[in-house]
């Protein structure tokens, strides 16, 4: 038995600071883009039922944005081959990613499911492994739809790479986010690179008591590029096997060191986290309808980064998430490999 104080749904979703995906607002190059494009995919956008969802809003990495129409169908257009990032989102609904290639996707009409989100409010007990009943059940239908969101927020986000720093074998990190006061803990953790390339990472929900953890351990395909496998332990239950299915997770894609670079708007700063005082390169971008991701930048830190902040249009700090401990060390406690 475990009780997953996961207290909402926004407060996973905060984790995705750590790898946020940063499509630039202000600028009209992408409608001149579309103008000359040579490659073009539609979306079909539909609910749990495959029933349209019209108004929906499609975005793709190069700032293209466009809306379902009454049919649940957007069309968008690509000017350069490759392999671009496409995000459908409505309200109240749980967001979608699909990786499209070009020329290979040139023509086709993907689908975009997006089921109903999950929303907990105070403490919710759940019991993973039961089976056959409603609890059981429900607790599953949760974790299904949580697992997406917190991949995104760890290691993908929908868009780009934001880790800055190396990871190697053993490392791991642990971060705080939400209400300063009772935050959201999560670990993350680079476990070990097999012969063929795959790497085993492994993700920790904590919650307040030493039952009140969930460890979950994801086996990546070579550069990180899908899931192939997964195990989870809920408190102290027995470990077990978690259905995978494709798609539940994109990769990320890399920015430049020059975009890097030009992010950077102070250097040599002070910044204090839970795990100690550093001195930093503040970097900020922008995003998609206004405001700002900021970023600490560090050295000597698995990743490379010890704080984040969103910042709406009025300058107000939305969401934090800060490095609470790193260390190395990290080793398989499931028994995965």
């Amino acid at each position: 038995m475990i009780v997953a104080r996961l207290r909402s749904y926004s407060r996973v979703l905060m984790l995705a600071a750590l790898t946020a995906p940063l499509v630039f607002s202000g600028c009209s190059t992408s409608a001149l883009l579309t103008k000359v494009a040579i490659f073009k995919v539609n979306i079909k956008v539909v609910n749990e039922n495959d029933e349209p969802i019209p108004g929906a809003i499609v975005q793709v990495t190069d700032g293209q944005q466009t809306t379902a129409d009454q049919d649940g169908m957007a069309s968008v257009k690509f000017a350069a081959a490759g392999v671009h990032v496409v995000t459908v989102t409505a309200q109240d609904r749980a967001t979608a990613t699909l990786r499209v290639t070009m020329p290979l996707d040139m023509g086709k009409t993907l689908t975009a499911r997006l089921g109903q989100p999950v929303t907990m409010i105070g403490d919710i007990d759940i019991n993973i492994n039961i089976g056959g009943n409603f609890m059981g059940s429900l607790a599953a239908g949760m974790m299904t739809q949580l697992y997406p969101l917190m991949f995104q927020a760890l290691f993908a986000a929908n868009g780009y790479n934001m880790e800055l720093a190396p990871v190697k074998a053993g490392e791991w990190t642990e971060w705080e986010t939400g209400d300063e006061d009772d935050p959201l803990v999560m670990r993350k953790a680079y476990l070990t690179k097999l012969d063929n390339g795959q790497e085993w990472w492994q993700v920790q929900i904590r919650g307040d008591e030493a039952d009140d953890t969930i460890i979950m351990e994801v086996l990546f395909s070579k550069g990180r590029q899908s899931i192939r496998r997964m195990r989870q332990q809920s408190g102290d239950e027995e470990a077990a096997e978690v259905p995978v299915t494709e798609g539940w997770y994109a990769p990320p894609m890399e920015l430049t060191p020059e975009s890097l670079e030009g992010s950077v708007t102070k250097r040599g700063v002070d910044v204090k986290v839970p795990a100690g005082a550093f001195k930093a390169d503040l970097m900020e971008f922008g995003v998609m309808g206004g405001g700002k991701i900021r970023m600490w930048r560090v050295k000597n830190v698995p990743g490379g980064v010890v704080r984040v902040e969103g910042v709406d249009d009025s300058g107000e700090v939305d969401w934090v998430s800060q490095l609470k401990a790193h260390g190395a060390g990290a080793k398989t406690m499931l028994g995965s490999y």
